[in-house]
C-alpha cells in the first residue's frame, strides 16, 4: 500500500497499522485494483469513505442510490480515518475519497498530486469543531492533560488539533505522553487503561462515554480548531476522468437537496453506518453544516497555515518545500456542475 505520509519521528509516539490493514483487506475483498472500472451498463467506481459524520452526504448518496441516478455503480469502501482514505486515493484504488485538510497538507508536502475538489460543510452555521477530549477521571479540565497518556492519530487533523490545543494551554508536546493510534483503537485503549484520554470525533466520543459506565467524560475546547471536510481525488483523475468526477459530485450535491422526510430517514441510516446512536446523531446533525461547496481562498489559507506548522515542527522530510496550494484546491469540477 502506498503510504504518502513520510514523517520525521517525533514526540516518542508509535503509529499503529491495524486500521491500514483493515482498509487493505476491504479493498482486496472488493476485488478492485483501480478507482474506476467500465462495465456494459454503467461505470463502476470505488468511493473511499471515512467513518465520520462530516461526510454524511456520501453515506446518503449510498442510501438513496444517488450514484446510480448519475449513471455510476458505486462500490463504497469505508476506512477508519481520512488519512487512510487518502492513501487509497493516492494509490488510484478509489475514484474519489473523503479526508480532512491535514492529510492533504502532508501529502502535498510529500509531492503527492492529491486535489481537493469540494468540501461538504459549507452550511454557513457555526464553525465545524468536531474534536473533544475524552478522558478518565484523572483529567478534569483541558490543562490536566499535562503528564498524561493522550491518544491521537498522527497525520490527521487530530494531530493538528492537539498541537493547537497544547499551544493554547501553554504546553509543549514533551509535556504529555502522546500516543499515536489508529482511530479504531481509541475507545478500547481508554477502556483497558492504556490511555488517560484521547482526542477524536463522534461517534468515538459517545462510544467511549457509554462503555466507560461513568468512568469517562468529555471536555469541549471551543475556538481551538475548525475542521474542513474535503472530497479528494488525483490530478490525473481530473485530467482523464472529468465526466466521472462530475457525476460523482452531482450525486453528493443531490444529498443536500433531499426533503425533510428523507433527511430523517437518512440520519438513521448514516448513524448505523458509523455506529452512532441515531438519537445522538439527530442532535449532532445541525452542527455538521452540511452543504457541498468550495471556498478556495479560505481552504488555501488553512492548508498554508498547517503546512507552515508541519515544516516548522520538523514533521516532514528535511527537503520538503511549501507547495502551491492554489493548485491543490481545484474548483473546475464543482463549477462545471453548478
Amino acid at each position: 500500500m502506498l503510504n504518502v505520509f513520510t514523517f520525521k519521528r517525533v514526540f516518542g509516539s508509535k503509529s499503529h497499522s491495524r486500521g491500514v490493514a483493515r482498509g487493505i483487506a476491504t479493498l482486496a475483498a472488493a476485488g478492485f485494483a483501480f478507482g474506476m472500472v467500465q462495465n456494459a451498463s454503467a461505470q463502476t467506481v470505488n468511493i473511499g469513505e471515512g467513518l465520520s459524520l462530516g461526510w454524511a452526504q456520501l453515506f446518503v448518496a449510498d442510501t438513496e442510490k444517488l450514484w446510480e441516478k448519475q449513471g455510476l455503480q458505486s462500490n463504497s469502501i469505508t476506512f477508519p480515518s481520512g488519512r487512510l482514505v487518502l492513501d487509497a486515493v493516492a494509490g488510484n484504488r478509489v475514484l474519489i475519497g473523503t479526508a480532512a485538510e491535514t492529510p492533504v497538507v502532508f501529502a502535498a508536502l510529500n509531492g503527492v498530486p492529491v486535489r481537493i475538489i469540494a468540501t461538504t460543510n459549507n452550511g454557513g452555521g457555526a464553525p465545524y469543531e468536531p474534536f473533544e477530549i475524552v478522558a478518565n477521571q484523572s483529567i478534569r479540565a483541558a490543562a490536566d492533560i499535562k503528564g498524561k497518556r493522550i491518544g491521537y492519530s498522527q497525520g490527521t487533523n487530530a494531530h493538528y488539533y492537539l498541537s493547537k490545543l497544547l499551544d493554547k494551554l501553554g504546553l509543549k508536546w514533551s509535556d504529555i505522553q502522546a500516543v499515536s493510534l489508529s482511530p479504531g483503537d481509541f475507545v478500547s485503549s481508554l477502556v483497558n487503561g492504556s490511555l488517560d484520554g484521547f482526542v477524536w470525533t463522534e461517534p468515538a466520543i459517545s462510544q467511549a462515554v457509554a462503555q466507560g459506565h461513568g468512568r469517562f467524560h468529555t471536555i469541549a475546547t471551543p475556538g481551538v480548531y475548525a475542521a474542513i471536510s474535503a472530497v479528494i481525488t488525483l490530478q490525473s483523475t481530473i485530467d482523464k476522468q472529468p465526466d466521472a468526477l462530475r457525476r460523482a459530485l452531482r450525486a453528493i450535491h443531490a444529498a443536500d437537496t433531499l426533503d425533510a422526510s428523507a433527511e430523517q430517514r437518512d440520519i438513521g441510516e448514516v448513524a448505523q453506518r458509523v455506529n452512532f446512536d441515531p438519537a445522538l446523531a439527530a442532535q449532532y446533525w445541525p452542527k455538521l453544516n452540511l452543504k457541498v461547496g468550495l471556498d478556495k481562498a479560505s481552504v488555501v489559507r488553512q492548508l498554508e497555515s498547517q503546512a507552515r506548522w508541519a515544516l516548522a515542527n520538523g514533521l516532514v522530510r528535511p527537503d520538503a518545500k511549501m507547495p502551491d496550494f492554489n493548485q491543490v484546491v481545484v474548483t473546475s469540477v464543482l463549477d462545471s456542475i453548478q
